[in-house]
């Protein structure tokens, strides 16, 4: 009779354990999931970021080219409407 109890007992606690052993796995997806997430939103940031400067960069030249007088006023807004259309 007491083993039975006893067998019981250990079969709770092995039952508890795994509760706890299956709860900490989700956790740890969860966590996996939330920091993959936050990377690809940095990465789009940073590529985003990167792409402004590069428009940013392209029109400091237009606008150096235009002062210069190398380009005209007319060819000069042709090209700012381009890179900002894109």
């Amino acid at each position: 009779m007491i083993i039975n109890i006893v067998y019981v007992i250990i079969l709770l606690i092995l039952i508890y354990v795994i509760y706890i052993a299956i709860k900490a796995i989700n956790t740890g997806m969860e966590a996996k999931n939330s920091n993959k997430l936050q990377s690809e939103n940095t990465k789009e940031d940073e590529l985003q970021d990167g792409m402004r400067q590069n428009i940013t960069d392209e029109l400091i030249k237009l606008d150096g080219l235009l002062k210069s007088e190398i380009i005209t006023k007319e060819e000069f807004e042709k090209a700012k409407k381009k890179l900002l259309d894109n």
